[in-house]
């Protein structure tokens, strides 16, 4: 996973929306490929080994949050509400079956009663 920069892919642009005081903190080599246009994105794992102190002070734009995904969250979203009406569906399912054999327990002890004592 990595965190995009920018939209137009301007090599020169990504540096320039990097704060001074977060460049020194990033790997030379990151910041050498981003002025050169090799990536265009700051990876997720110099991300991670950078304090939160640093991170704090990259804009907001710079950094994807990982809920950024709507088509994930629609999809997590989807999933949850089947997994519940699946679950509803069984306990009525199991409540309706509980009550079917009770009622055919209670037709069978009525029958007894009355007709074979």
């Amino acid at each position: 996973m990595t965190i995009p920069l920018a939209q137009d892919g301007d090599a020169e642009n990504l540096v320039d929306q990097i704060p001074p005081d977060v460049l020194e903190e990033l790997d030379p080599s990151v910041v050498q490929d981003l002025a050169e246009g090799v990536i265009d994105k700051i990876p997720q794992e110099v991300i991670d080994r950078l304090p939160d102190t640093v991170v704090d002070r990259i804009p907001d734009g710079l950094l994807e949050a990982a809920g950024a995904n709507p088509v994930l969250a629609g999809l997590l979203i989807a999933i949850g509400g089947l997994s519940i009406a699946g679950f509803v569906y069984g306990i009525v399912k199991a409540a309706w079956k509980a009550a079917f054999f009770a009622g055919i327990m209670g037709a069978a002890a009525w029958y007894w009663y009355f007709n074979i004592r």
